[in-house]
């Protein structure tokens, strides 16, 4: 039994030099991309290559989750919480996102109090909120926001699109606690996002992730149709 341990411990080690090289080879990428755009500007050549863009964060992503599913199983996900500045984070956010949403046409907008701070893995929530973020803008019709508040000593993240919602077998996978991976990309996103948050553990309490859709228009103009994802941290 030690023996399998000790083989499955070298190969998350392996895994983890394989996409950490990987994830080096997509960041020239997405540079690269970064600076043709600015020569194309607003083209349909443009829009295509923030398409291409769009594939590579996915796969960026990927990357990230796969290694740390594999960690997860063998209870060694690693999940170190420092204080960060939940601004800073949403802003990072945008940025990333920036080129997607100009190319396509969709606004990317934040609410959240300058200077509010929060215990978290910054990577983690960081890839956690980019592909929510990234796969709402994909969705939405003009608008995505996110927005972030404190509740019952709970930090609140939410993003919320003007799509057409969350499809009814997902909200169902979710109100069971158990999204389904074998449904695709939407499965494996949301069991990452369940695990991370989860991993989020402060005074006996874990995090969590919620999905719904809109009922009504709320103080942003954000209209009664739409899907809200919200992430809860202890």
């Amino acid at each position: 039994m030690l023996k399998d341990h000790n083989q499955a411990a070298d190969f998350a080690t392996i895994l983890g030099a394989a996409v950490h090289d990987m994830k080096n080879s997509l960041w020239l990428l997405l540079q690269n991309i970064n600076e043709v755009s600015e020569e194309l500007g607003d083209t349909p050549a443009g829009r295509s290559l923030a398409d291409i863009q769009y594939e590579a964060q996915r796969l960026n992503t990927g990357l990230i989750q796969l290694l740390s599913l594999y960690r997860n199983e063998y209870d060694a996900l690693p999940v170190s919480l420092e204080e960060q500045f939940v601004d800073e984070l949403f802003d990072d956010l945008v940025e990333d996102s920036r080129f997607y949403a100009q190319r396509h046409r969709v606004e990317l907008s934040i609410d959240v109090e300058s200077g509010l701070t929060w215990f978290m893995d910054r990577t983690l929530i960081n890839v956690l909120l980019q592909d929510v973020v990234i796969n709402a803008l994909r969705y939405a019709n003009q608008r995505v926001h996110l927005t972030a508040t404190v509740e019952d000593n709970q930090l609140l993240i939410t993003v919320r699109d003007d799509g057409d919602g969350y499809p009814d077998d997902v909200l169902a996978q979710m109100a069971s606690g158990e999204p389904d991976i074998r449904s695709g990309r939407t499965g494996l996103g949301l069991y990452f996002a369940q695990r991370i948050a989860q991993g989020h553990a402060r005074h006996n309490v874990a995090g969590s992730i919620q999905l719904s859709n809109a009922s009504q228009q709320d103080d942003n103009g954000m209209p009664e149709h739409g899907g809200i994802l919200t992430l809860q941290l202890p």
